[in-house]
């Protein structure tokens, strides 16, 4: 006759969890100019905006979020990313009765049990923390559309006066910012 044994089996995972997201956009600008001046004219707006030229040529601004913003000047292409992170660690202990004769199959599927588990609430905290993310980064990106409307306005302000000025004497320039009105008179 066999016995049977109550059992408990501990596991603990420890895991870094990390996410990250990132959209795309890009910038309306007409080709006022040639491309390259277009993107000197961004760079210019850009840096006034606090952004900063890095070693590729993209330009980087990283919000107090940790939200980073990076555009490509030539191709008018915005990318916002972030990343965020978590240590998890969580400890479980599962009880079981099992018969003498299976006592070591009966700890291991009691252990697998317990990893599962564990893994199942590891993978729940990194798709809320993904989640979170997500909505920070829309978030931002609703913010960041208006400064980077305003960036694009005053590139092509700056675009339109400069080749104003290559097709003659500019006589007059009024802008209205309330609508966004751009008027500039050139005698040819």
């Amino acid at each position: 006759m066999s016995r049977s044994y109550r059992i408990k089996v501990s596991e603990t995972v420890r895991k870094h969890i990390r996410v990250g997201d990132a959209v795309h956009t890009k910038l309306q600008l007409l080709n006022v100019l040639p491309a390259a001046r277009m993107a000197q004219l961004l760079a210019a707006e850009l840096a006034k905006e606090g952004f900063e030229e890095q070693d590729d040529g993209s330009w980087l601004r990283v919000e107090e979020d940790g939200t980073r913003v990076v555009i490509d000047t030539e191709t008018a292409t915005v990318r916002v990313s972030a990343e965020a992170e978590v240590d998890f660690e969580k400890d479980l202990t599962l009880e079981g009765r099992v018969e003498e004769e299976v006592m070591e199959r009966g700890k291991q599927r009691l252990a697998k049990q317990a990893k599962k588990q564990l893994e199942a609430e590891a993978d729940k905290v990194q798709e809320a923390l993904q989640g979170e993310l997500t909505d920070r980064l829309s978030k931002r990106l609703r913010d960041l559309h208006a400064e980077l409307d305003k960036v694009s306005n005053r590139t092509m302000v700056a675009a339109l006066k400069e080749r104003a000025g290559q097709m003659g004497e500019i006589k007059e320039v009024s802008e209205d910012p309330e609508s966004g009105a751009l008027t500039i008179r050139v005698k040819v």
